[in-house]
């Protein structure tokens, strides 16, 4: 389904008007994120040393294959960690621990409209900041991070020169490419379309009390075009290696932007409960009223405990 870019962004300038849980929550997922990322190499539990051979394994100096094999292992449990994940909670970690989706939060965040010159070039700045802090994090598994400012000749200007470009790069992702590479290009969420993510977690429909006033603000504030009302119906085609037949909770980030656009809409309108929800389940992703045109899940379990 077509979600112009321009819309996301008019409905996020008025989501950022009003403080929300999920923006303290969003923050410590990341925290823990780089925290993990970069306590990993730095600590000396495993790590590649590329300047010095001071190569590290379990927190003592080995020779280079014995770190390589210890950055091989790193990485390969951190993809286990996020695949245990996607077993019990689903794509979660995509929505609220990936450094990649918070560089696009950031890049978003500078073209949010309305915003003087001044709140730009901060919103700009906060975003080369993160940037700089994930290109770090990334760098410490290869070397290590004194020749920033213990190297000298070739080796500091190799340094500092990877580092500016990681960073412009980074930086420029954010800005312009953003979600297209969560639809279509990150190895994870390319097996995340292949494999069904948990079942009983995640955005689920709960209107039996008819109060969804059909504004669309979920579907359109979607980063990757999904329709989170109904999410087991197929997805439609998708950039990428992805299934095109797939149920859109295949796809979903689990990030909350459409709960946040759904509150936000029935608060405004004195309707409750709010109906789009994200958090453990039971019964179907999607629950009408009985009077409803979809009434054929409406006398199935319809518990759900919001949960982040």
């Amino acid at each position: 389904m077509a979600n112009p870019n321009g819309i996301r962004l008019k409905l996020l300038r008025a989501l950022r008007r009003v403080r929300h849980r999920y923006d303290a929550r969003r923050t410590l997922g990341m925290t823990v994120s780089l925290g993990i990322l970069i306590a990993v190499p730095i600590s000396g539990l495993a790590r590649v040393d590329l300047w010095a051979g001071r190569h590290a394994l379990l927190f003592q100096t080995v020779p280079f294959k014995h770190g390589l094999a210890g950055v091989i292992i790193g990485i390969g449990a951190m993809y286990v960690a996020t695949f245990l994940v996607n077993l019990f909670g689903g794509r979660l970690f995509c929505g609220w621990g990936c450094p990649v989706g918070q560089v696009s939060r950031f890049g978003e965040a500078v073209d949010t409209l309305g915003l003087r010159r001044s709140q730009r070039l901060m919103a700009a700045g906060r975003g080369a900041l993160f940037s700089g802090a994930l290109v770090l994090s990334v760098m410490a598994w290869w070397v290590d991070l004194r020749v920033l400012w213990q190297g000298s000749g070739t080796p500091l200007m190799i340094a500092w020169g990877v580092f500016f470009v990681s960073v412009a790069l980074t930086y420029a992702h954010g800005r312009w490419w953003r979600w297209e590479f969560c639809k279509s290009v990150c190895p994870i969420g390319l097996y995340y379309s292949f494999v069904s993510p948990a079942r009983y977690f995640g955005i689920h429909f709960r209107n039996q009390e008819n109060t969804c006033i059909e504004c669309d603000a979920c579907d359109n504030v979607c980063p990757v075009d999904l329709a989170p009302r109904d999410l087991m119906a197929p997805s439609g085609p998708r950039p990428g290696l992805s299934i095109a037949d797939a149920p859109g909770r295949n796809h979903c980030l689990e990030c909350g932007d459409c709960v946040r656009a759904c509150e936000f809409m029935i608060e405004r309108r004195g309707n409750a409960p709010v109906p789009l929800l994200l958090g453990f389940f039971s019964g179907p992703q999607r629950i009408e009223a009985s009077n409803s045109p979809e009434t054929g899940n409406s006398s199935e379990a319809s518990g759900s405990t919001e949960a982040s």
